[in-house]
């Protein structure tokens, strides 16, 4: 087979290969590179008409303990303090072969990619571990990485089946973005660094990532079929043979001798698995509407164990009316971002602040309380509460500073006012801001440590704001306030083992059948460390091929 975005519609005869990697996004492009890289004879199928899924709408951080990128700037790190940092995070919920795997081999991996696959992943300066500090192990620089700009138009031809990401911020990188004074400051940006940017299509973070992969994918001429839906497992003998495609109404058979490796990534799209598995029957979510769980769906059928988490880090949603992406709503989220900027708070139904609001894991873990005498959540409904200096300073979404205020957006010139307009308690959210602003111009929150995280203050602080990059007074009307949803999360997952294997119900692992990225369980549990789901996907998709190569 050719390089080309479909097979042949009319094929009548089986097609066999080494290895298939369904969708094509970090998980499947890495383990499709690295089988090939093998030796092995290696297909990409990806359902929608795009390359990238939702890798593409990512930071597009990777996170590798120990790395060779780290040790050649002089930072030290260890291969034991990555452990441990993981192991702090999963909280007792750690599958431990799998967290010994992705330390051991990550290091490796990396420097594969980095070498032989020519991705040109760099150490971000500055850009500490989620919780450093505050975990044992933890680093201030060194383990999160990015890939340099990428230049979309150098694909040729290829260049319109490349995934797009709706966000500016795939215009600039993360040190950039913190010279300008952070994400809160888009005045601030290099405009015309910006518009150059985008007039060449030059990308960064996620979408940046998946034009580095896609572009490696072809110069090894590795074929991928976009609009090629991956239908069902091909099982002979207790083992993965293929699959069966489908193009529109044409199905076919494509064998694989040696494995296959689901890479679709999460849930989040498939409303039934969504709602079955989310505490709050959260269904919208930020990613592309191919998301939708195919992995889960496919080697549940063959009986695939399953792993349903807790996934406390939690987005909230909002939606900004009219805006849409591939077809579909364009749900925007505040977590590590417009939450954390200064001159806002989260507030419940009774007025009342619930979190530090600049860390996603906090807000998740918190929108779980439950009050058994109201028998409801505490804190969902939710609600982004800001004022004037804040849109003066920040906008909101694609409203950019200085710009009218939008009718939708729900505002009044008193809290008790807007308050009313929400539904929320006036008086406990006079008695809230009251509080929140003494802590503000304090610089230091004393109900929940908001700013305290150098991540949160790296990622969605005003690096120009004195004394804390994430506090800010709410006292300038008009007051506005954003409703929010809680976004779909990927709890479903399937359970892997070290060497990315599905497992079956009976504890065993499917012969043939391997899974990495975001519908494969985590290996370090319920916690959240940027760049590990990347990392992971990286990683486990280079063992995959690994071990594929050598059955």
């Amino acid at each position: 087979m050719n390089s080309s975005s479909s097979l042949t519609p009319n094929l009548k005869s089986d097609t066999e290969v080494d290895f298939i990697a369904v969708g094509s996004g970090m998980g499947a492009s890495c383990a499709a590179l690295a089988a090939h890289s093998q030796g092995l004879e290696t297909v990409i199928l990806e359902k929608s008409d795009k390359f990238g899924g939702g890798t593409t709408y990512s930071y597009g951080i990777v996170w590798v303990g120990d790395n060779h990128l780290e040790r050649a700037l002089g930072i030290k790190d260890s291969r034991e303090d990555a452990y441990n940092y993981l192991h702090h995070l999963a909280a007792g919920h750690e599958l431990e072969n799998n967290l010994r795997a992705y330390i051991d081999t990550a290091p490796e991996a990396l420097k594969f990619f980095c070498d032989d696959q020519g991705i040109p992943f760099y150490v971000v300066p500055g850009l500490p571990d989620y919780f450093q500090g505050m975990a044992p192990g933890s680093l201030g620089e060194g383990r999160n990485l990015q890939v340099r700009p990428f230049e979309s138009k150098s694909l040729g031809d290829w260049h319109e089946h490349l995934r797009a990401a709706p966000a500016v911020t795939h215009r600039a990188t993360f040190e950039e973005v913190a010279s300008w004074g952070g994400r809160p400051q888009p005045q601030n940006w290099d405009r015309q660094l910006i518009r150059k940017r985008m007039d060449q299509d030059i990308r960064t973070f996620g979408a940046g990532l998946v034009g580095h992969l896609m572009s490696a994918v072809l110069r090894r001429n590795i074929p991928f079929h976009l609009e090629t839906q991956v239908l069902s497992l091909i099982m002979e003998d207790g083992r993965v043979r293929g699959v069966v495609a489908g193009q529109g109404r044409n199905e076919f058979r494509i064998m694989a001798r040696r494995g296959v490796v689901l890479a679709t990534g999460s849930n989040v799209r498939n409303e039934s698995l969504t709602w079955r598995s989310s505490e709050f029957h959260a269904t919208e979510s930020l990613l592309p509407p191919s998301v939708d769980g195919d992995a889960v769906v496919l080697a549940g059928e063959i009986g695939a164990a399953i792993s349903i988490k807790p996934q406390f880090q939690q987005d909230l949603l909002y939606l900004i009316p009219g805006e849409e992406h591939y077809g579909v709503p364009l749900y925007r989220g505040v977590t590590n971002n417009e939450s954390g900027f200064p001159h806002s708070i989260l507030v419940n139904l009774d007025g009342n602040r619930f979190s530090d609001e600049s860390i996603g894991q906090q807000v998740g873990a918190t929108l779980r309380n439950f009050d058994v005498r109201r028998h409801r959540y505490v804190n969902v409904p939710c609600f982004l509460v800001f004022d004037q200096t804040y849109l003066d300073k920040y906008g909101l979404g694609s409203i950019e500073p200085g710009q009218d205020v939008p009718d939708w957006l729900i505002g009044n010139r008193t809290i008790k006012g807007l308050a009313q307009e929400l539904g929320i308690d006036g008086e406990g959210l006079t008695k809230t801001i009251r509080r929140f602003n003494r802590f503000a111009v304090a610089g230091k929150d004393q109900d929940f440590g908001r700013g305290e995280f150098p991540f949160a203050n790296s990622v969605s602080g005003d690096l120009t704001h004195k004394p804390n990059p994430n506090l800010g007074p709410l006292n300038k009307p008009p007051y506005y306030g954003l409703p929010l949803e809680p976004a779909a999360t990927g709890s479903t997952r399937l359970m892997t083992n070290e060497f990315a294997q599905v497992v079956h119900l009976r504890g065993r692992p499917i012969p043939g059948l391997y899974a990495c990225g975001s519908n494969s369980a985590h290996s370090y549990g319920i916690g959240y460390q940027a760049g590990c789901e990347l990392g992971g996907a990286m990683t486990f998709g280079y063992l995959a091929a690994r071990h594929a190569a050598a059955e």
